[in-house]
């Protein structure tokens, strides 16, 4: 892995490998989770099928026809208070091309032609395009608010972070969606591409020397001014907040936010991975060996810890009639974890299962620019063999001493009325 600095706040993160016959080129643009975040969120969609050079879908398809197929796609994703917008492009590698194609090079042309020269009309981007992106991203957001166990998470972060940027859905709402214009997303495109971080991760046999002319040649046209991305970290509340609501589902949906006590995204991290996955991660898990199978409280229970805002987000498939019983054992086995009453074994399952999930980000090329995309606000990016290492040498003292610091501070219940199709086993 190298690191190229192409102009200011921008960087190509390129991985030189022969493992693969695709390549994968990413494009990741970061901005805080404020303002307008529903014109931001559109922008991947609007950008990434058309563009002045190819102006419509038969146009667009035929380049990615002659780059052997090429695939592409875009998201929006949020990273602690970041708001990160995803293009991301897979092709052929140049070793299986036709005699000299250079076809990573070429869909780093594609790429920044998307996002440099989309089609703008008088200073708005056209209404009939921007009216049909706003309805497939409302379709994705209502389509969020459908899922039950995903509304359930959905909803405890609203109220956890009823006060902190965060609390925002990175789509925005649907309300918001539907005032934005194309003159409101021409806007903030332009100013994202003079104040947002970017990243440009590349995997693949490809050397990155071409391709940084290229970048550099683009970003010399922009005089940049970079808005820091940064993410408040706040300790627990002493008295958990509770909400509860009814909906039309069989299944009760319950989601328990904790607050971890990390003063940033690296604070105590490895030891507090670690102490997450041994409370919720695995089978060897205390919800899914005790709470789940040895006492029959839920359908489903599992924990994530959200480093990136110093959080822990549990969710849980359960009984309305089970929820005070079920709520009280989660709380007594996160205790068991803080006093060590763990095992050894289910110590090394931990650890093995956590250094397994991260060995695989080295499987295909879209593994790795996913790996680095998330890693690009970091000044020297770890490579998965870099996190291995950490995870390996945390010890059960240090386990415990996180589980210390992990407090209960939002409860939210989803109460199934009986009736509905939601059933998640």
């Amino acid at each position: 892995m190298t690191i190229h600095e192409i102009a200011n706040g921008v960087r190509l993160v390129s991985v030189e490998t022969e493992k693969f016959k695709t390549c994968c080129v990413n494009f990741t643009i970061a901005t805080p989770l404020d303002g307008n975040i529903s014109a931001k969120a559109i922008l991947p969609y609007l950008l990434h099928r058309r563009c002045k050079k190819y102006p419509d879908f038969s146009a667009f398809n035929g380049v990615l026809d002659e780059l052997y197929g090429a695939s592409i796609s875009a998201g929006v994703m949020k990273k602690g208070e970041i708001l990160l917008l995803n293009f991301s492009l897979t092709a052929i590698d140049d070793r299986f091309a036709l005699g000299d194609d250079k076809v990573t090079a070429q869909c780093v042309e594609l790429l920044t032609d998307l996002v440099f020269d989309p089609i703008v009309d008088d200073g708005a981007f056209p209404a009939d395009i921007v009216e049909e992106e706003k309805r497939l991203l409302i379709e994705k957001l209502e389509a969020e608010k459908n899922d039950k166990r995903r509304y359930a998470l959905m909803r405890c972060e609203e109220i956890m972070f009823a006060n902190e940027a965060y609390g925002r859905h990175r789509y925005g709402t649907v309300e918001s969606i539907k005032e934005l214009t194309g003159k409101d997303i021409y806007a903030e495109w332009k100013n994202l591409l003079k104040t947002a971080t970017m990243q440009i991760t590349m995997a693949g046999s490809a050397s990155p020397d071409f391709v940084k002319s290229i970048l550099k040649k683009r970003f010399s046209r922009i005089k940049r001014d970079v808005v820091p991305c940064e993410t408040e970290f706040l300790p627990g509340y002493p008295k958990p907040n509770y909400v509860c609501e009814t909906q039309n589902v069989k299944q009760g949906k319950l989601v328990m936010g904790f607050r971890t006590g990390m003063r940033n995204s690296e604070d105590n991290l490895e030891a507090m991975r670690v102490a997450v996955d041994i409370f919720g991660g695995g089978t060897y898990s205390k919800l899914f060996s005790i709470v789940r199978e040895k006492m029959s409280l839920c359908y489903y229970c599992s924990a994530a810890l959200n480093s990136n805002k110093g959080i822990v987000m549990l969710q849980s498939g359960i009984e309305n009639e089970n929820e005070e019983k079920a709520k009280n054992e989660i709380l007594n086995q996160l205790k068991e974890v803080a006093s060590g009453n763990f095992s050894d074994d289910d110590f090394s399952a931990s650890i093995k299962s956590m250094c397994d999930a991260v060995l695989s980000y080295n499987d295909t090329p879209e593994a790795i620019c996913a790996w680095y995309s998330s890693l690009f606000l970091k000044e020297n990016p770890e490579s998965p063999e870099d996190r291995i290492e950490k995870i390996r040498k945390v010890d059960k003292s240090q386990v415990i001493r996180a589980a210390k610091t992990i407090m209960l501070d939002t409860v939210f219940m989803l109460r199934g009325s009986g009736e509905g199709e939601d059933d998640e086993n």
